[in-house]
């Protein structure tokens, strides 16, 4: 009996991992029970042509994309690419270049599907991103791709796609099908004519008819990301209907679903979410495991990739034995190079012995992270505590009326604080060399020890103009 696909989301809109870290984790999500990786490219595909400046800078090339096809078709990992075709097109509309086919001018989150006098499948829109899909599937040559067309949030706002849809009598659902229907024959009519996936949330409120548009052209990947799935009423009977049981995929998440800028992962909560996409029959087609880096291309950073690999082994062990236990838990735990269950909530545990350090690929920005949330817990309760309110608080400081004896603790305390921070930034550029890019890095710091560190200056600087500590 062949098992049902399991495809690993790698999220690179954010915190990408170079090529070289990649591809040495092919070979372990191999040996963890997946059996493909979700690749969503965004701005870090080398794009050429008109579409050439929605790529980074610093974006894999050509050879580095070729050398992860062979490594995986190697490890028989199948590969498959991920476009945004609809919503989420930050990193193309953010583009001057660009600007004009947003649906609404100053939002770049989503595409204006249709033009002024023109059908919709002969939109400028549509024409640069069927332009995108055809270097995506040239370069991969997949067996399935994944066209995004989630979130689509300001489809109809748009006086152009107003008016058109008021002309033709289409509702919202009618053009976002209209587009994705485009694309979605476009994809599968080039070489090697590959399987079509798609987010399904813009379909939910979809009727029968409409589904019956878009049957045997698309297989629909129904997401949920907690402990409990929510889904409109009698969506999957309906989806069923219409895409069969063995064309519906589980979407569920391993990393990114507990806060848009937490910085370690609940392994707990992906963990309950795997458990309940256990007690979906419907979806039949196989499950991707998503893993997000960011909620779009202009949010913060989620937990670092390296940082939230132990979800995913634990992730893929409760799929690949349909339960969790204490016996599983600790075989994941040893495979992570762990003489003790690795925790399952990181945020609980914020005080006593400093967690044990695994060992995988990436592991030491793990242990990193672990030891950065206790200090920042430390940086708050200090910078919370009823000794800095009572002796150092900004009216006294304004009216330089401090006592020495009461406010030296603190500071000491605080400067001790400024002292870790900067060691810890220090050990993450070290460490993450080679596996992560540092423009990551970069914005990691930027977002998570700076503004700590400034403030930490400011107010210690500020004090010790006022009081002689000795």
């Amino acid at each position: 009996m062949s098992v049902p696909p399991r495809i690993v989301h790698i999220d690179m809109k954010g915190g990408p991992p170079t090529p070289r870290y990649l591809v040495e984790l092919l070979p372990l999500l191999r040996s963890w029970g997946a059996t493909g990786i979700l690749l969503e490219w965004e701005d870090m595909f080398p794009w050429q042509g008109r579409v050439k400046v929605a790529a980074r800078q610093e974006h894999y090339s050509c050879t580095d994309v070729k050398l992860v096809l062979q490594v995986a078709q190697a490890l028989d990992l199948e590969v498959v690419p991920l476009v945004q075709t609809f919503g989420h097109l930050e990193f193309l509309l953010k583009h001057q270049e660009f600007a004009h086919l947003r649906e609404i001018p100053n939002v770049p989150n989503s595409l204006r599907p249709v033009d002024i006098d023109k059908d919709q499948d002969q939109s400028e829109g549509l024409n640069v991103i069927l332009e995108m899909v055809r270097q995506i599937i040239e370069l991969h040559q997949p067996k399935r791709i994944h066209i995004g067309c989630d979130e689509v949030w300001c489809l109809g706002q748009s006086p152009t796609t107003s008016a058109y849809m008021e002309s033709r009598r289409m509702t919202v659902t009618d053009v976002f099908l209209s587009h994705m229907i485009s694309v979605a024959r476009f994809a599968s009519s080039l070489p090697p004519q590959p399987t079509v996936l798609v987010w399904d949330d813009m379909m939910r409120g979809a009727d029968l008819d409409q589904l019956h548009r878009v049957e045997g052209l698309v297989e629909p990947v129904v997401w949920s990301y907690g402990p409990v799935l929510h889904f409109p009423s009698k969506m999957l009977e309906k989806y069923t209907t219409v895409f069969g049981m063995n064309r519906i995929w589980g979407g569920s998440a391993w990393r990114g679903a507990t806060g848009s800028c937490i910085q370690a992962t609940s392994i707990r909560h992906h963990i309950e979410n795997h458990r309940a996409w256990l007690r979906v029959n419907e979806a039949q087609a196989g499950l991707i495991l998503t893993g997000w880096a960011r909620y779009d291309h202009f949010a913060t950073l989620c937990e670092l990739l390296p940082v939230s690999l132990p979800s995913l082994r634990c992730c893929l062990a409760v799929v690949a034995n349909c339960d969790w236990n204490e016996e599983i838990h600790t075989q994941c735990s040893t495979e992570l190079g762990l003489k003790y269950q690795i925790t399952l909530e990181p945020f609980v545990h914020l005080s006593g012995d400093i967690p044990e350090e695994p060992v995988y690929p990436g592991s030491k920005i793990y242990s990193l992270l672990m030891a950065f949330i206790r200090l920042a817990n430390n940086y708050h309760i200090l910078n919370n505590s009823a000794a800095k309110s009572t002796w150092i608080n900004p009216w006294q400081v304004k009216q330089r009326f401090l006592n020495p004896l009461q406010v030296q603790v603190t500071i000491t305390e605080l400067q001790k604080i400024a002292a870790a921070l900067r060691a810890f930034s220090d050990a993450l550029r070290r460490d993450a060399t080679d596996i992560l890019y540092p423009f990551t890095v970069d914005e990691w710091i930027g977002t998570n020890i700076d503004p700590k560190l400034e403030e930490i200056d400011g107010f210690v600087e500020s004090v010790l103009g006022i009081v002689n500590l000795g």
